[in-house]
């Protein structure tokens, strides 16, 4: 049964490819000792003679780093998946940038549900990527066979960066602990800045951030985001409903600017999306109006929401409850009822506070 990563073994190493694969020179001792084991199908023979192979090339980080995979490859397959974890540390050990040994440690780390290892091996498998374009020239090479050189090489490397960039998207979003989950979050933004997935990461990050209750490294996040993107309507819209939403109320303030950014900056725009950013903003900054004892100002932008999100469920249900408990406090009843009926009708987390805050109004006003 062949491995499922297979080892590249190259006649001779380049001084742009010797950090990213191993390298055992074709007719060398390491090599020739290599070939009764490939023979070998007996796998409990096999490992005993890749470990006197690693243990009497000990000098050579090629072949410490190829028998140590080799047997981490074996503890796979016979499902000690914690043994082969370790064996593989200690391939990279040896050598700390082979792009193949680095994602067959998150692949590992991805079956033993360790999602911040998937995330710490992709992050220095992403580190590999972008160092192969930094690495000096060598000495005696001309600009134009260096740049070709690179550029092979990026192009080599491009298959496991992508792989890796969506191996740790998926571990962030599978992961259940809040705070090892941002922790995951803030070393894959800075590993992978230009990522395909860096929108729903940061919007990840905010609900994250949200359920550990930490609105001031929310406001912290929400900043370092904008800093690059002051126009990212998605941030603005989604860090002015998560600000509207905190308990503390520690960054009402901000949640009217954002959300006011947002608004402004979809003004025309017609598409789906915008209209669905627009609309939590300005159920977002209806919310923190409400919060500033400014109900009046409070329902415009709720009915207003509530007009833009009727396609999203939970969304609309929020605007439309939040619209019957505003008119509540104005001692608008009748208007109160009609936004809470309308709450109550969808099923969203809205629906039973809706019932029952219209339950009160109906009785209080007799009906």
């Amino acid at each position: 049964m062949k491995p499922r990563w297979m080892i590249v073994l190259l006649l001779a190493a380049t001084v742009a490819t010797a950090q990213t694969k191993i390298s055992i020179p074709a007719g060398t001792p390491e090599d020739q000792a290599l070939q009764p084991i490939s023979n070998e199908s007996d796998n409990a023979k096999k490992a005993a003679m890749l470990t006197e192979y690693v243990a009497k090339f000990a000098s050579n980080p090629a072949a410490v780093a190829y028998g140590d995979w080799q047997l981490a490859q074996l503890a796979q397959t016979s499902g000690e998946l914690a043994k082969a974890l370790e064996l593989g540390d200690k391939a990279l050990a040896a050598m700390p940038d082979v792009m193949d040994i680095l994602m067959f440690q998150a692949d590992l780390a991805q079956q033993m549900k360790d999602y911040t290892k998937v995330v710490d091996y992709s992050s220095r498998a992403a580190a590999v990527y972008v160092a192969a374009s930094k690495r000096p020239k060598p000495e005696g090479m001309s600009d134009d066979d260096f740049a070709q050189q690179q550029n092979r090489e990026k192009a080599d490397l491009q298959p496991a960066y992508d792989y890796v960039e969506t191996s740790a998207y998926n571990a962030i979003v599978a992961e259940q602990n809040a705070q090892a989950r941002m922790g995951e979050i803030e070393k894959y933004l800075a590993a992978f800045p230009a990522s395909k997935f860096a929108e729903p990461t940061a919007t990840l990050a905010v609900v994250t951030l949200q359920e550990m209750n930490d609105s001031s490294r929310l406001a912290e996040f929400g900043e370092k985001v904008l800093a690059k993107n002051p126009d990212d309507v998605r941030m603005l819209a989604i860090l002015a409903s998560a600000f509207a939403d905190d308990e503390k109320n520690a960054q009402l303030p901000k949640a009217v600017t954002y959300a006011r950014r947002a608004i402004e900056l979809s003004r025309g725009k017609e598409d789906v999306e915008s209209r669905r950013l627009t609309g939590i903003a300005h159920s977002a900054l209806g919310y923190a109006l409400l919060k500033q004892d400014k109900a009046t100002l409070a329902v415009p932008e709720f009915r207003t929401a509530a007009g833009l999100l009727k396609d999203e469920a939970n969304d609309y249900a929020k605007a439309e409850y939040l619209l019957g408990y505003t008119y509540g406090k104005l001692n608008q009843a009748a208007n109160a009822k009609a936004a809470l009926t309308e709450a109550a009708k969808v099923d969203s987390p809205y629906q039973k506070p809706a019932r029952e805050l219209l339950a009160k109004i109906n009785a209080a006003t007799g009906k």
